[in-house]
């Protein structure tokens, strides 16, 4: 985001991010398994202020006691507001998806004076490693 308009979003906004001591544990353990991909944390916390100052000029308000966010792929946070600052109580990593398989149903078709059994795709489920690893071995 440019600097013209980060300062138009932020204007009259001071908002103060910081870490939990469980957080800042959390997000250095996510940020190792993060290898070379790591996250500075102070480009975290500008994002976040940005994130919540934008939410706030919009008029949108963010649930002070738990908000949950998806920071980056499958990098989640938990925020919390206490005494007018925000913090940043876990972070955790989900699995992200390694496959994409099917979900079907069965339906009967009515065609004539008889009735046929088929299947209908209906939409598609995201596999993470385990979950792949054990379709292909089945």
């Amino acid at each position: 985001m440019s600097e013209s308009i980060h300062r138009f979003i932020t204007a009259g906004y001071a908002i103060s991010i910081d870490f939990t001591k469980q957080g800042r544990r959390q997000f250095a353990k996510v940020n190792r398994s993060l290898g070379r991909r790591y996250i500075r944390a102070f480009i975290l916390k500008r994002d976040l202020a940005e994130y919540i100052a934008a939410h706030e000029a919009a008029g949108v308000h963010l649930d002070t006691e738990c908000h949950e966010l998806r920071y980056d792929d499958g990098i989640c946070l938990l925020l919390r507001k206490e005494h007018g600052q925000w913090l940043i109580t876990e972070v955790f990593r989900t699995e992200e998806a390694s496959a994409f398989a099917p979900v079907y149903i069965w339906t009967q078709l009515r065609r004539g004076c008889s009735f046929i059994l088929t299947r209908l795709l209906i939409g598609w489920r995201c596999l993470t490693k385990s979950a792949a690893e054990r379709l292909v071995r089945a």
